[in-house]
């Protein structure tokens, strides 16, 4: 079980009396989220800045707080304290409009991560060779993206204790999930098949007066019955063949997903290769840790664990 400390006035303050706590770490938001229900304590309603999480000694979650509620009731006065991780700050504060003319990571940490202590883990001093234009209004965390996309074909992913990945999260070792008596134990299964958002094909058209000629098929055998076809103008400004492959590729993503519900904190498996192996369903592989939702309260926690399909 974690255990959650309150930064106030500079001094970190351990929490005893949570009620309930919830985390939510998702790879397709920047950023992770924290609620926590405690009894209410005049010097947190007041003075409390930050909130953490920390699993066995190593900080999973450290975010500002968004919101402090005082509810209260007939039970008796609760608190309720809302955070984000340090990568809300990429998302809520715009970037200065600029171009840089060959990039590396280093020049981007320095810009868009360190002024809000975030520290890079894999930043290299390779030049990426282009440039990354910064309109107005964007924000730091559309900065990174791009920069990201560009340089390592990678969504950056950035921790619930601050540490950027440029590259996307390292795996390791797949992890193994069973009701069989070995790996990662769960109690529950969900497995939604939604064969309504796979695309069959997308046709392209590579010229401005040319026909819609040239087709990409979806390498997803699911896909070979669902008769779903799309069209992209690849001869039009900022859209290329990669458009296409990306159309397919999320819709393979949207077509499948597997919710395992397990005892204990698993914030730490996202973004893990992973296969189920299920006394009834058998063998199920090719899977992705796309999400995880921690919960504890009275009842003991429970992580519930949400899996994508990434290989075929």
């Amino acid at each position: 079980m974690l255990s959650f400390f309150a930064i106030c006035d500079g001094r970190r303050v351990g929490l005893d009396g949570v009620l309930t706590a919830v985390i939510d770490s998702d790879l397709s938001v920047p950023a992770d989220s924290l609620s926590l229900t405690v009894p209410y304590d005049k010097e947190l309603a007041e003075g409390a800045e930050a909130v953490e999480a920390v699993l066995d000694g190593a900080v999973v979650f450290r975010g500002r707080l968004d919101s402090i509620v005082t509810v209260k009731e007939r039970c008796g006065v609760l608190l309720r304290l809302s955070a984000r991780s340090p990568a809300a700050a990429l998302v809520d504060n715009e970037a200065e409009p600029v171009t840089y003319h060959h990039p590396n990571a280093r020049l981007v940490a320095n810009r868009h991560l360190l002024p809000f202590g975030i520290t890079p883990a894999d930043a290299d001093s390779i030049q990426y060779q282009g440039d990354i234009k910064i309109d107005k209004g964007m924000s730091h965390w559309q900065v990174l993206k791009s920069f990201c996309r560009n340089r390592y074909a990678s969504l950056p992913r950035i921790t619930g204790g601050g540490e950027a990945y440029l590259k996307g999260l390292p795996r390791g070792k797949a992890v193994v999930f069973s009701d069989l008596g070995e790996g990662v134990a769960y109690h529950s299964l969900y497995e939604n098949q939604k064969r309504w958002k796979l695309l069959s094909e997308v046709r392209l058209k590579l010229s401005g007066s040319g026909a819609y000629l040239s087709r990409i098929q979806n390498p997803n055998p699911q896909s070979r019955s669902a008769g779903r076809v799309r069209y992209v103008n690849a001869a039009a400004d900022k859209t290329t063949v990669l458009t296409a492959e990306k159309m397919l590729q999320n819709s393979n993503t949207d077509s499948y997903s597997l919710q395992l519900k397990c005892a204990g904190c698993r914030l730490l498996l996202l973004g893990s290769e992973a296969v189920v192996r299920d006394s009834v369903l058998g063998e199920l592989d090719g899977l992705t840790v796309q999400k995880v939702r921690y919960t504890a309260d009275d009842r003991g926690d429970l992580s519930k664990v949400t899996l994508v399909k990434e290989k075929f």
